[in-house]
């Protein structure tokens, strides 16, 4: 491992960068918070868990864009939801299935980063609504006290008072028949997360983050308390921005919670307080306002895919007049060659609702840019946070565009190289980075402006509007965010890095920062070099392993290859992705398995002789080495084992996004299934609107 302290780049002339083409393995630790949310099923819910227990159904869903987990529990033709999101009907039908109506709506909080469907399964079916008798909840409800119990078929609830993340926080502990331990479910909200624990700063002024923390040191003792074996439900994953550090994993046990989850191994009072408050990320502007749609009952809106009004010119300039915001819908590249002046480019895609919630006002009339698909997702999908006012869209083509009226503008898209050109030449114009404070000092492209897009409005009071701006972040998706924000504060020549750090990473050129960067073995083709990955291949190159280990380099393989025959023959392949889990989660090749390097020479051990088994990772570089080595180990056994070109990375770009081949139909990234517990096929949920789409995988 080696940490990169560069000289910076304008002093170098351009033939002698400092190139570090292995510098892609460091992506793990620089992803966006929201990364793991742009897979293709992210805007649907998706069953992530099931468990069954003597008459009781415990079924989890995951919603990967707002990193939402909910819950539907079954038992005695009766059902219980906990945390609905907003749109209702995957629990109606579902509950429809299991022979149960659902009787009850429980929320563990009055939650901030999502308007909740209460209201929804209230009016639709007379849900009685269950919280806290400390939420201040102004609809009809069942205020819950601590050590409340309620009964329904086989399934026993107890309500346990947990404050700390908020302070009408609860947790609902669920005891079933034949349960392994008592009690079998935990489900916490947002007091106790897998990994961490929710942020102490949401309670909008009410009581200071420090007095939460102390209150949440005292609730995470009592769930510390529970059987070991008690699996913890919470109301989020990875990503989600009402904790930190948030594991991939759906599901835990307080056992595992205990052992590893860094706020359960705090003994000091004092040190867990000042870790609770510490290093928290901006809360989206939006989330004061969920909190107060919440508590006071969010209005039951129509969930029709109606396509919005589309606007004449007249109406769209009134609306901009009137102050409305236009969010422009399309990809980087088509909002960069011609879009509204002043719009706001949040694609569909990964956090379409989060973003746009944290950089539009709330109260705003919404004007959206886009095909009439991507209008109608978006105008769903903003009603889960409570942006409700959408009053018209202009069609997102050159020809729509010309014809709104309105004023049109067009922004440089600038490739890594001529970036990198105009530095070593000191010609470049001021570069911004916005994503976060964290990502940028972990891995950076040099010493230049730092601006986190959460505070977009300082880019006027900090830089010059008239001097040449360009954005950047991970890849594109809020640099180009920052192009139209920038646009509305008077800024006459603003700019994106096409494709972002991984771009920048991908064709090798230098990063700067604290992040430590493992270079990767050479790619077929370049003898000679001696760049080496860390870990079970350290040093080796894959060349290298297979002439001392006597064994053959594995065969380089093409994605439309790969996705012709998954398409063909899937039960013939076995695929090994190498990756960190969290990225696996994000986004893989359809039937791959997540294996660390270091356990492949295991796994293909285990594998039938006769499967085509083909290695992957994130670009084609890691992946020789380490199948090479694993294929080595295996002595007279060894495997035919092939190798992704270019990764998972080339396989999204030619397959996923440009249908380069008859691919596979992708598959939900689902986490693993706990103690056991197994998560049959049957269970995948039908997608529910909006339709899934393929889109870029990252931010």
């Amino acid at each position: 491992m080696q940490h990169t302290t560069h000289a910076p780049l304008a002093s170098l002339a351009l033939g002698s960068l400092l190139l570090l083409p292995g510098a892609g393995a460091a992506n793990a630790a620089t992803q966006d918070a929201e990364r793991a949310a742009h897979g293709d099923l992210a805007a649907t819910p998706q069953v992530t868990y099931e468990g069954r227990h003597g008459g009781v159904t415990v079924r989890q869903y995951q919603l990967g864009c707002l990193s939402q987990l909910t819950y539907l529990i079954a038992s005695g033709g009766e059902a219980l939801v906990v945390d609905p999101e907003r749109d209702v009907d995957h629990y109606l039908r579902d509950a429809d299935q299991m022979g149960a109506k659902i009787r009850y709506v429980a929320l563990t909080h009055t939650n901030a980063d999502f308007v909740a469907g209460h209201t929804e399964l209230q009016s639709r079916v007379g849900a009685e609504i269950l919280i806290s008798a400390q939420s201040g909840s102004e609809f009809p409800h069942r205020g819950l006290v601590d050590g409340e119990r309620l009964r329904m078929g086989q399934a026993e609830f107890e309500f346990l008072e947990t404050p700390g993340h908020t302070l009408d926080s609860m947790t609902f502990l669920l005891r079933v028949p034949q349960g392994g331990a008592d009690p079998q479910y935990a489900f916490t909200g947002d007091t106790l997360f897998i990994g961490s624990i929710g942020r102490p700063d949401l309670a909008q002024g009410s009581v200071s983050p420090a007095a939460l923390a102390q209150r949440a040191f005292d609730s995470l003792r009592r769930l510390a308390g529970l059987d070991e074996g008690t699996i913890v439900l919470p109301a989020h994953g990875a990503g989600s921005l009402c904790g930190a550090h948030l594991s991939p994993d759906t599901t835990s046990t307080i056992g595992r919670e205990r052992a590893e989850n860094p706020f359960l191994r705090i003994q000091s009072r004092a040190q867990f307080v000042a870790r609770d408050v510490s290093g928290l990320p901006p809360a989206p502007q939006y989330f004061a306002h969920n909190v107060a749609l919440n508590r006071r009952g969010p209005p039951v809106v129509d969930w029709q895919e109606r396509l919005p009004a589309r606007l004449t010119p007249t109406a769209l300039a009134q609306e901009i007049e009137a102050g409305a915001w236009v969010v422009d819908l399309r990809g980087a590249r088509e909002y960069a060659a011609l879009h509204v002046e002043g719009s706001v480019n949040v694609a569909v895609r990964g956090r379409l609702d989060t973003w746009t919630g944290s950089v539009v006002p709330f109260d705003a009339s919404l004007v959206l840019v886009g095909s009439e698909e991507e209008v109608r997702e978006a105008a769903f999908r903003f009603k889960r946070i409570g942006l409700d006012r959408v009053s018209g869209f202009v069609p997102g083509t050159v020809e729509g565009l010309r014809a709104s009226g309105a004023r049109l503008a067009s922004a440089e898209l600038v490739a890594s190289a001529e970036l990198a050109r105009r530095m070593a030449a000191g010609m470049e114009p001021i570069v911004v980075d916005v994503r976060t404070a964290e990502e940028h000092a972990e891995l950076s492209i040099g010493e230049y402006a730092h601006i986190d897009l959460n505070h977009w409005k300082d880019f006027s009071r900090v830089l010059d509007v008239e001097q040449p701006v360009l954005f950047l972040c991970n890849s594109a998706y809020r640099s180009s965010m920052a192009v139209g924000l920038a646009e509305r504060q008077g800024f006459r020549h603003v700019a994106s890095l096409d494709g972002g750090l991984d771009a920048w990473i991908a064709g090798g050129f230098p990063v700067f920062g604290t992040a430590e960067i493992c270079a990767a073995p050479e790619p077929p083709g370049a003898p000679g070099d001696s760049r080496a990955p860390s870990g079970p291949t350290a040093g080796v190159s894959a060349a290298a392993a297979a002439e001392s280990l006597g064994a053959g380099l594995p065969e380089a393989m093409e994605p439309a290859a790969l996705a012709q025959g998954l398409a063909d023959q899937p039960q013939s392949y076995v695929l090994f992705d190498l990756r960190p889990a969290a990225q696996f989660a994000e986004y893989h090749v359809p039937g791959a398995t997540s294996v660390p390097p270091a356990e492949l020479a295991a796994a293909l051990a285990r594998t039938d002789p006769r499967a085509r088994v083909v290695v992957l990772d994130r670009d084609g570089t890691l992946a020789f080495a380490a199948a090479a080595l694993a294929n080595a180990s295996l002595g007279r056994e060894v495997r035919s084992v092939r190798v992704l070109s270019g990764g998972t990375l080339r396989y999204w770009r030619e397959i996923e996004v440009q249908g380069g081949a008859a691919a596979a139909t992708p598959l939900p990234a689902m986490a693993r299934p706990p103690l056991g517990e197994s998560l049959t096929p049957a269970l995948s949920v039908p997608p529910t609107k909006p339709a899934a789409k393929k889109r870029s995988a990252g931010c």
